[in-house]
């Protein structure tokens, strides 16, 4: 069992960089430890148009579309922001996913499902694999060993990549729920509700949603937080009946080496995540994209030393590292506000013109653009400047020393 790439994680990111690859001749295999690619669902499938364009998936996968938000802020402030257009998509996230491992498997690539990779030995050539299957177990060969395995990254540690800056924890579910309007989602902010994230409501129809939470912290428990949500807001949750519960963990940061020997990383694995909103289909489809076009240029020079393949943090940085430093500014001021600072914010963005801002600059993608124009309004400007300003004579110290 000789492979050119082998590609541990059947994720979008991992299926997407085995399909690039495949298609310029090379032998692939994608090895996922779930028996079913798409399932678990881990993802709100909650994507912009822009995403499902750069997939090319067809409009059938679309389920719902949603127009603008009710932002609850912890002291019962409430922000309604709402566009024309379609501000972001509800899609079948795991149809989604088989869809990129059907498109992987068209272009050549192999897939095995219900196998559990570990990354044995690298030598001169190459680097060994060991598959773990329920009858057994077997060992492949591979020149170049790609890690989409996700934020508890067996690879990444293999090759001693930094860690996410930050990590966030969820608990979500697919429930029955009355949603009235059901282009609106529902956000949920405040330290006692969800501390150093927020909780949300996405309708899937008029009769079902996805709901979660997130959390930042060791010691806190997504679970204890979900329920509290839930119950703060029981005009919003009455009759909820959880069908299906989920979870998962979203690292957050820009990894200052997705690289090592043989090796590439990508998506959460390589935290390819936004800060602000912890999505990560759209970078990770981008970051397939650019561990593709290494990959391929590596293996047609025959060099696949750590120092050739550092080109691709390089390509990921000058495309990414901007707008994920911006948004970790930013998150870091949303981390230091207090409940109230929150409530008199959300109060502040009700006032007409903020709200056009928003709706005209609001973007899923790129949440920087908004928060860069939202930087302007007192509230936020004063944490902002200072933020700044702190920076500055942090600088200063560092030079005198």
């Amino acid at each position: 069992m000789n492979y050119d790439v082998i590609v541990i994680g059947g994720g979008p990111a991992g299926c997407e960089t085995a399909r690039h690859i495949a298609e310029k001749g090379y032998k692939v295999l994608v090895a996922e430890e779930h028996r079913k690619i798409g399932e678990p669902m881990q993802c709100a499938g909650l994507v912009s148009p822009r995403t499902l364009k750069a997939a090319a998936m067809p409009d059938g996968l679309i389920i719902n579309q949603i127009r603008g938000a009710f932002v609850h802020s912890p002291g019962g402030e409430v922000l309604f922001i709402r566009d024309q257009g379609a501000y972001a998509l509800v899609i079948d996230r795991s149809e989604f996913d088989r869809k990129l491992s059907e498109r992987a498997q068209s272009a050549g690539a192999e897939i095995l499902t219900g196998v559990r990779a570990s990354v044995g030995e690298f030598f001169s050539d190459e680097a060994s694999v060991k598959l773990k299957y329920r009858a057994g177990e077997s060992t492949a060969r591979t020149r170049l060993l790609i890690g989409a395995d996700g934020s508890n990254s067996r690879v990444a540690r293999r090759i001693n990549a930094p860690e996410a800056e930050n990590v966030i924890r969820m608990c979500a579910a697919e429930v029955e729920l009355k949603c009235p309007e059901k282009d609106m989602v529902h956000i949920f902010l405040g330290r006692e509700i969800a501390p150093g994230w927020f909780g949300w409501v996405i309708p899937v129809d008029e009769k079902h949603a996805r709901v979660g939470i997130g959390v930042s912290g060791r010691d806190k428990y997504p679970r204890f937080y979900f329920k509290r949500m839930v119950e703060a807001y029981p005009g919003i949750f009455k009759g909820m009946n959880i069908v299906r519960s989920t979870g998962g963990v979203v690292p957050i940061g820009l990894l200052s080496r997705i690289y090592g020997e043989r090796t590439l990383l990508v998506g959460d694995a390589a935290c390819q995540t936004k800060p602000i909103s912890g999505g990560g289909l759209y970078l990770g489809l981008l970051g397939a994209e650019l561990c593709a076009k290494v990959a391929v240029k590596a293996l047609s020079k025959g060099n696949l030393s750590t120092e050739f393949l550092s080109e691709y943090q390089w390509l990921w940085e000058r495309k990414m590292a901007d707008e994920i430093q911006t948004a970790l500014g930013y998150r870091n001021i949303f981390l230091s506000m207090s409940d109230k600072e929150m409530d008199t914010l959300l109060r502040f963005f009700s006032r007409p013109l903020w709200q056009s801002i928003i709706s005209r600059y609001g973007d899923i993608d790129y949440p920087s653009w908004l928060a860069g124009r939202l930087s302007f309004a007192r509230p936020w400007a004063e944490k902002f400047f200072m933020a700044g300003f702190k920076k500055v004579l942090m600088l200063g110290s560092t030079a005198r020393l």
